[in-house]
């Protein structure tokens, strides 16, 4: 178990570190500050912001865009995430305090902007120090020293988890000092983030100890804190985003990330005092100039910000073009490719609103779908394509048609259990099926040749398997026969309803086990 030393945070000292030795301390302290949430100047210490200096390849080589952290990607997006491991709507929290994203900076700072950054040689084993008093903001400066790695997943070799040290450091910020007495050796599972040593890569959450400190300076979620459950509306700068949830009161302030590279002086990116409507349950604000991709909160002086929405501003939406096929059965499985432009890696597909499993992408030009089932024969579908930032729908582009006449069987083959016999062909067919011993049959009405023998195990007649609206019908049987027998099932359907054209079904195979 690789352990890694976090130094000693004092009230008295300007820095809080992080070393590589082994030590063993747990049980909260704190260093007698804590960030404001005021509505102008240096009254608002709830951001954090990256400066993006980190130069290890590994540190930036997760690009695989996120929706719940838009626009973020490689160690922002680590440290990001870090942040959210102190807010209030994550369940191990029960604190009244939220971390509010501002992007990437585009400079240092100075020890009170709210930035994480790299790029400063350390000594002693430090991983990285976070730069206090609290009382008017914070910096944290991650040490050249190390390999650092964004994840996903454990770091490689000698690297460093980004994600783990910034959720430590991001808690000295809060106000946190590290955790005293007993452990932080063998009991990784259970151990305080605070405290001064790094279990193994490091954990990405806080452990009880860690809220009880945070409680004990920004106090348990009040009842009137605001909550958002859903954004409608505009997207776009200068339109007018709808924001709905609970808790908003008569008016709020709304914050947008914005890019800001310091915390002082003018608050970029609010709408402040915006009116609510439906009993305080939505507001409706203008997306201001300085929004971007990030974080909208509805903000409350005196009470806290809410859960932090995800939200793509001036979104690319997606616009699909064409398919590669316009039909297919009406039982699903088909493959089908969808064109177009904007498509995003985490685009959705529906037809007529039911999923449609994703099998590959090629760019931002191509999804691989399987086709679902329909409900209907002739049934002609919306296709969709579907994204965080938007929707693109081609009406009636695709018709389910008969399904081809075959048989299949789900369920269990075990001795005293139900397998189920699942006809298809056209809608309203009738149909008929039959299971034997494996062999041959030859109907002396039909001629027609069954690849199973006698005696029958199981069967159904032409007037009980009637195929529904969506081509199919089915009957449950309770398997008998003796044990590792193998048995074929075959049937006919017709191939028009009613018009006695009746074909053969394909032969399955079903093996029974005691």
């Amino acid at each position: 178990m690789l352990q890694r030393k976090w130094g000693l945070a004092a009230a008295s000292l300007s820095v809080a570190l992080v070393f590589a030795s082994p030590a063993a301390l747990v049980g909260f302290t704190t260093l007698g500050g804590s960030l404001g949430i005021g509505t102008s100047g240096s009254g608002y210490q709830r951001d954090v912001r990256v400066f993006n200096n980190f130069t290890d390849a590994a540190a930036n080589d997760n690009q695989t865009p996120d929706p719940n952290y838009p626009g973020a990607v490689g160690a922002p997006l680590s440290i990001w995430k870090a942040s959210t491991a102190w807010n209030s709507d994550v369940p191990s929290a029960a604190r009244n305090f939220d971390y509010e994203w501002q992007g990437a900076s585009s400079a240092l700072g100075d020890t009170n902007s709210n930035t994480v950054s790299s790029g400063v040689a350390c000594s002693g084993g430090t991983l990285a120090f976070t730069e206090t008093p609290i009382a008017d903001g914070w910096r944290i400066r991650f040490c050249t020293d190390w390999t650092w790695s964004d994840g996903p997943g454990p770091p490689g070799g000698s690297g460093i988890d980004i994600q783990a040290v910034a959720v430590h450091e991001l808690g000295h910020a809060l106000g946190m000092g590290h955790a005293q007495t007993t452990f932080c050796q063998g009991n990784c599972s259970g151990q305080s983030i605070m405290c001064p040593v790094i279990c193994g890569v490091g954990g990405h959450g806080i452990a009880p100890d860690d809220r009880n400190g945070l409680q004990s300076i920004y106090g348990t979620i009040p009842a009137t804190k605001p909550v958002i459950t859903s954004l409608s509306g505009s997207f776009n700068r200068g339109q007018t985003l709808v924001i709905n949830g609970s808790n908003f009161g008569s008016s709020v302030n709304v914050k947008f990330t914005a890019g800001t590279t310091q915390n002082t002086g003018t608050i970029p990116g609010v709408v402040f005092n915006a009116p609510t409507q439906a009993s305080g349950t939505q507001v409706s604000v203008t997306i201001p100039a300085a929004a971007l991709d990030g974080q909208v909160h509805v903000w409350k002086p005196g009470v806290g910000l809410s859960n932090g929405a995800a939200i793509y501003i001036n979104p690319v939406v997606p616009m699909l073009v064409s398919l590669s096929a316009s039909s297919g059965a009406v039982r699903g499985g088909d493959s089908v490719d969808l064109f177009g432009t904007n498509f995003t890696s985490i685009a959705r597909v529906t037809f007529d609103g039911v999923d449609a499993p994703v099998t590959g992408r090629i760019g931002t030009t191509q999804i691989t779908v399987v086709t679902p089932p329909g409900a209907t024969q002739g049934q002609t579908a919306d296709v969709s394509v579907v994204q965080p930032t938007g929707s693109s729908t081609l009406a009636n582009a695709f018709t389910y048609t008969p399904n081809p006449i075959q048989v299949e069987w789900t369920g269990s083959s075990q001795i005293g259990q139900v397998a189920t016999i699942v006809m298809y062909g056209p809608a309203g067919s009738r149909s008929a099926v039959a299971i034997g011993p494996e062999g041959s049959f030859t109907h002396p009405g039909t001629g027609f040749t069954f690849c199973f023998g006698r005696p029958i195990r199981f069967s159904r007649g032409l007037n009980q398997l009637r195929l529904g609206a969506n081509g199919q019908a089915s009957a449950n049987w309770t398997v008998t026969g003796t044990a590792l027998e193998h048995l074929s099932i075959q049937g006919v359907v017709e191939a028009t309803p009613n018009a006695g054209d009746f074909q053969q079904t394909n032969c399955a195979s079903l093996q029974v086990f005691p």
